[in-house]
């Protein structure tokens, strides 16, 4: 599709057949030689019409400046091409992961798909691989807690750097402690200065609270504040439950607080049709921005004058040497 920025140029167009219906007068004060048959003269160009000025250019020539013209006022008037329509779908849907990294989570309780044990952080690693795939065109960040929490990922649309920094997830890293409330509060403190209407905290942990600043509660409380959606994850057998064993009511009042939802994952199986269920409560709205690319086209017509101007100069200097031989 084709446009132009300025239309309007193109009343330009009419100027030199105004020009030439106008009575211009042309005077030129200069030495004149007196001759006594100027008579004479007079009367025999009395019977010739006077010609001055572009009058006496050729046809050629006149259409080549036509067509210069014609460029000219065509650049001016800025065309553009237009593009096909170009979208860009733009989430409005952050998700934070949080990660238990305690000593508990070496607990060997679930199988991979062959059947071998493989401990809770392998588990939860290798479901969290898929889960980042189905995320494409959302910003997904990591959260680590020990006996603190810290960021391991900040928002991002990069699934490869964070299944990078997922492999690389071992157990005590962060230590032997569990602060889940300390890990809200960050994930409240990072989505302070998001700007998307679907905020998502989805935390997993084997235990109970045992080393947090803030009570989970409390964070919980300032997570609904700021609109973050939590929806805890109880990963393991409870048979296997350790020195302390999982605070599922707190887990529970932490997903009604905030208008999330309490999960229980035994094993593998369930651990990933957790994530599946979370994707469909909590569906992604999409903002779609359509652009048309433009193209300034105005140097073509002008790259058209100068070939012309640059072809006729040629044929006068072809012309004048002809002339001399």
């Amino acid at each position: 599709m084709f446009e132009f920025s300025y239309p309007w140029v193109f009343v330009l167009l009419v100027l030199p057949f105004i020009v030439t219906k106008l009575p211009w007068v042309y005077k030129a004060n200069r030495s004149a030689l007196r001759i006594s048959f100027k008579d004479d003269i007079d009367a025999l160009n009395s019977s010739k019409s006077s010609v001055s000025g572009i009058s006496r250019a050729s046809t050629f020539q006149k259409i080549l400046l036509a067509m210069v013209y014609v460029l000219v006022i065509t650049a001016l008037a800025k065309p553009l091409y237009i593009g096909e329509p170009l979208s860009k779908e733009i989430s409005q849907r952050e998700v934070l992961v949080s990660i238990d990294l305690s000593g508990s989570m070496a607990t060997k309780d679930f199988k991979d798909k062959n059947g071998t044990a493989i401990d809770r952080l392998e588990a939860v690693k290798m479901v969290l691989e898929n889960f980042f795939q189905a995320r494409q065109g959302e910003k997904i960040g990591l959260i680590l807690f020990g006996n603190a929490a810290f960021v391991q990922a900040p928002f991002t649309q990069d699934l490869n750097a964070l299944e990078h920094l997922l492999s690389e997830l071992h157990i005590g890293m962060a230590g032997p402690q569990t602060a889940l409330g300390d890990s809200i509060g960050l994930a409240v403190k990072m989505f302070q200065d998001s700007n998307v209407t679907d905020r998502m905290l989805i935390v997993m942990s084997d235990g109970d609270d045992t080393g947090s600043k803030i009570p989970p509660l409390t964070a919980a409380k300032l997570a609904a504040k700021h609109q973050v959606s939590i929806f805890p994850i109880a990963i393991g057998d409870p048979q296997n439950a350790g020195e302390h064993p999982i605070d599922t009511d707190t887990l529970k009042e932490i997903a009604q607080i905030t208008g999330g939802k309490f999960y229980y994952a035994w094993n593998s199986e369930e651990l990933s049709d957790i994530y599946k269920q979370i994707d469909n409560l909590k569906p992604k709205e999409v903002k779609v921005i359509t652009h048309r690319p433009k193209s300034e086209l105005f140097r073509y017509p002008l790259l058209a004058t100068l070939l012309l101007l640059l072809a006729y100069g040629f044929l006068l200097f072809v012309q004048s040497t002809r002339s001399k031989t």
